[in-house]
């Protein structure tokens, strides 16, 4: 029996994927496939930087030769490659340049030392436009599963965090969202602005988008002494052509492609007496992406296009259930540690999806049991056209109302946010770079009290969902406390614009009697 069998009668929490196929872009480049180039080697670090003339580099990037076939290990935090003894222009590297092996060994280096006869070096996260001073990024790709490749991030910096003395969902959104107020436990609400990342603003929907430049803001970090990953162990492991499971705490976390289907699901490992499941998913059917992004003396024209087509609708199946109730709830907060990646031989940059994940249960009385699905359309784009953010409206196609059911003695449920992200650009994993849209949505359903069933069972269900798109680097706080303890020099990095709007936000409590609603 599988491990989502047992998770199936009981079961919370969340994300989401994506990824994408093949067509053409420019500016182009072969460089990833020389040098001894495999294919899993391109599919685990990407290809080379394009040398064609197309595009013109930052004057400190130091372009290094050989593709993937130059890299001979990463670390297992993604912030340290070994490059093989004697690659072209790794004797140009040194503390303060960026190095460009590849679209996922990029960044800007701050630690450079021998491992044998091969180069260790650590770096640390850069914008698209610290990389390149002029270039133009077209393409209109369609979602080709033979391209996908899992990317496992077994160290991934934040990966997952319980935060303390928190009281409420929104409390447990804290380190990679903003709190809107207060609902006490065991009766959860969903969670607000889950996963805004470092760089991010809330504006107003159609607004043109403005990005820094070199004279935009900054952020310094201070840091603590570096920890170098042991060349002989920690490793990055090879990317996989299908999906797999992993362990993040007392979580495990599943990625999956299906016809129609991108999701994921997540239950809860850690014991026998709480038992959490979901499957979140989107629904899709000729999934495009469009891209269209100028970058011109180092600035990202503001009528730039990152978009996605073809999300149908998203959907949530959610099961938890707690043999003692209340001592058994439990809080996290995750950024699941693989990535969804479509490295393409001749182009400089990946397509990327990450999802990251908030869960709080509100279980009370033994043997509780909470049980949810609902589905609703997404009508319309979601990302950036000519710098404006798209407004896609969502509409209910499978009542969650309808659908909760369980037992308990007193009020109980769960909450749950999710934020999706596609991305298309460069860098380590905790810090990627480049243009972005992304899907968040959180949601909380409620099973009243048993005992106030001879008058009326109570259900609640609330359900608020954004989009967002930008340029730059985006990176939760946790993920750059995180990298402050792996780095040995202060983090300093440009932040670049993002917009976020809300699309759908509902909430409802039946029966409408005053013992549900008042």
């Amino acid at each position: 029996m599988s491990r989502w069998r047992r998770y199936g009668s009981l079961v919370v929490a969340a994300v989401l994927v994506v990824g994408v196929g093949s067509c053409g872009i420019r500016p182009g480049g072969d460089s990833g496939r020389g040098a001894g180039g495999t294919s899993e080697a391109g599919r685990s670090y990407g290809y080379g930087p394009p040398r064609d003339g197309s595009v013109r580099y930052q004057p400190d990037v130091v372009l290094v030769e050989g593709g993937p076939g130059a890299i001979r290990s990463a670390s297992a935090d993604g912030t340290t490659w070994v490059l093989a003894a004697g690659t072209p222009g790794a004797g140009d590297l040194e503390p303060g340049r960026i190095m460009y092996a590849t679209s996922r060994a990029v960044g800007r280096v701050v630690q450079v030392r021998r491992d044998g006869g091969d180069l260790a070096v650590t770096l640390a996260p850069v914008t698209l436009t610290e990389v390149f001073r002029d270039a133009h990024f077209r393409s209109d790709r369609r979602l080709d599963d033979a391209a996908l490749a899992y990317q496992e991030v077994p160290e991934l910096p934040g990966a997952v965090s319980v935060p303390a003395g928190t009281r409420s969902p929104e409390d447990a959104a804290t380190p990679i969202g903003r709190t809107t107020g207060a609902a006490a436990i065991p009766v959860p609400r969903a969670v607000d602005d889950p996963a805004i990342p470092v760089s991010a603003s809330t504006v107003e929907a159609g607004t043109p988008l403005q990005h820094a430049g070199g004279d935009g803001a900054t952020t310094l970090v201070a840091v603590r002494p570096v920890r170098l990953a042991p060349a002989g162990g920690g490793r990055l492991p090879p990317a996989r052509e299908r999906n797999f499971a992993v362990s993040v705490g007392d979580w495990e976390a599943q990625p999956y492609r299906t016809q129609g289907k991108l999701g994921l699901k997540i239950g809860y490992a850690a014991n026998e007496n709480l038992k959490v499941y979901i499957d979140f998913a989107m629904n899709v059917a000729d999934l495009r992406v469009r891209t269209d992004v100028p970058i011109s003396n180092g600035r990202i024209g503001s009528a730039a296009t990152f978009a996605i087509d073809g999300i149908r609708s998203i959907s949530v199946d959610v099961s938890a259930g707690a043999a003692n109730g209340a001592d058994d709830n439990r809080k996290v907060r995750v950024e699941v540690p693989v990535e969804i990646n479509i490295p393409i031989p001749g182009e400089p940059l990946v397509y990327s999806n990450t999802w990251k994940f908030i869960v709080t249960t509100g279980l009370s009385g033994r043997n509780t049991t909470v049980k949810a699905a609902g589905e609703w359309a997404v009508n319309g784009t979601v990302g950036m056209i000519d710098g404006t953010l798209q407004k896609p409206t969502l509409s209910v196609v499978r009542s969650i109302m309808d659908s909760i059911t369980g037992i308990s003695i007193g009020p109980s449920g769960l909450a749950f946010a999710v934020e999706t992200k596609i991305q298309f650009g460069i860098g380590m994993p905790a810090a990627f770079a480049g243009p972005y849209a992304k899907l968040v949505v959180d949601l909380g359903v409620t099973n009243g009290s048993a005992l106030g069933a001879p008058l009326a069972r109570c259900v609640s269900a609330s359900l608020n969902a954004k989009v967002g798109g930008g340029f730059g680097v985006t990176a939760s706080s946790v993920a750059i406390e995180e990298l402050q303890k792996l780095l040995p020099t202060k983090l300093k990095f440009e932040l670049e614009s993002e917009k976020l709007w809300p699309i759908h936000r509902a909430a409802q409590t039946l029966p409408n009697v005053p013992l549900c609603v008042g």
